[in-house]
């Protein structure tokens, strides 16, 4: 049976606190552009502001802020990387934030949903005052009153990230998940995703431990030297779909080659994961499209802002347990077989290319 050790309020599962000092830098709501007060609704010959606004701090989402302000730049827009003053995900604190920004004449916005179901009600009350709304990276369940949702398929990623690591580990043996807060409206689909993986093997493989709600700097290291210290000596792989959990048990397996008989497979292109993957000491990395996803929301909101596009009848959406308007974003396995070509950040190129010429051509009706 699967254990799931939850951390909470700075404490495991067993009681024993967990350090939760806050590093410095927490953005509050960081403007790329000088105009973020006193803008006006968006005419033919003005800027629009628009905002990518998160629900709270994570370092995984740092290409946004260069993306939003690189889309700024190119289209002609006022441009804004919106973070609340909070150390965790908080859905309150992201709707005063966007509350906020609406009020200042922001017209579109590209949202990491704080929660799937209680961001619908933010974006509705918005979109009476006729203000667009795309979702980014993660997706609300329809019916959502956002224009659509572009991420990464979070269900076939995980899936794929899961049945990649039990190859690694020969189809055989114990393995566990890291994974991110459960507010979080990927975790629980993740979760699943691995579960499902893990149960087409008919019991050769087993989910030894899921470890939740560790997705920040202070939480994951302890998290996974606990793990480490429990069952390192018996499992045969690990995986985690989220950040700082990637790192840490990156920076475990580095300091510690008892361990590196545990085939692991991180999340995305933190440098310390990709040394990792570099040096041999994890098997792999799953990178996502972080900054093209943020981009290409950008500029879809231009294009509906300022340029009055607005979504085809028959836009060729692909389809999602949360949603049935999503363009999906494109993942990377990187491993030590191709990460040269493949060192970080968060980008591809390619991929982004490819959202921006399906919103062009048959998302977008202008």
């Amino acid at each position: 049976m699967t254990r799931v050790m939850v951390i909470r309020g700075g404490r495991l599962a067993s009681g024993r606190p967990v350090p939760r000092t806050i590093a410095g830098g927490l953005l509050a709501a960081v403007g790329l552009s000088a105009t973020l007060a006193g803008s006006l609704p968006a005419t033919a010959d003005s800027k629009p502001s628009i905002a990518i606004v998160l629900p709270g701090p994570n370092a995984y989402f740092d290409s946004w802020r260069t993306a939003v302000a690189d889309a700024a730049a190119k289209y002609g827009f006022n441009g804004t990387f919106a973070v609340p003053p909070t150390d965790a995900f908080n859905l309150t604190q992201e709707n005063a934030l966007l509350d906020s920004l609406v009020a200042k004449g922001f017209v579109g916005f590209g949202i990491f949903p704080g929660d799937t179901n209680g961001t619908n009600a933010q974006e509705a009350k918005m979109a009476k005052r006729g203000i667009a709304s795309i979702n980014v990276n993660g997706c609300t369940f329809d019916p959502s009153p956002a224009l659509f949702c572009i991420s990464t398929d979070i269900y076939k990623a995980a899936r794929y990230q899961a049945e990649q690591l039990i190859k690694a580990i020969g189809g055989s043996g114990p393995i566990a998940l890291l994974a991110s807060q459960l507010t979080d409206p990927n975790t629980q689909l993740r979760i699943q995703a691995v579960k499902d993986a893990v149960a087409a093997t008919d019991g050769k493989v087993t989910l030894a431990q899921i470890v939740a709600d560790i997705d920040t700097p202070q939480l994951s290291p302890p998290a996974v030297n606990a793990l480490l210290a429990a069952q390192g000596a018996t499992l045969a792989g690990a995986l985690s779909t989220s950040y700082y959990p990637s790192i840490a048990m990156a920076g475990a397996l580095t300091d510690n080659p008892q361990f590196r008989h545990i085939k692991f497979i991180g999340a995305d292109s933190a440098p310390q994961v990709v040394e990792a993957v570099r040096q041999g000491y994890i098997y792999g990395t799953l990178f996502q499209n972080t900054y093209g996803m943020a981009f290409a929301s950008a500029y879809a909101l231009f294009k509906v802002t300022h340029d009055k596009c607005k979504v085809a009848d028959d836009a060729p959406f692909s389809t999602s347990p949360q949603t049935k308007r999503l363009i999906v974003a494109d993942v990377l396995l990187v491993t030590k077989d191709n990460v040269a070509e493949n060192p970080g950040p968060a980008s591809s190129p390619s991929d982004t290319a490819r959202l921006l010429d399906l919103l062009e051509k048959k998302i977008l009706k202008c």
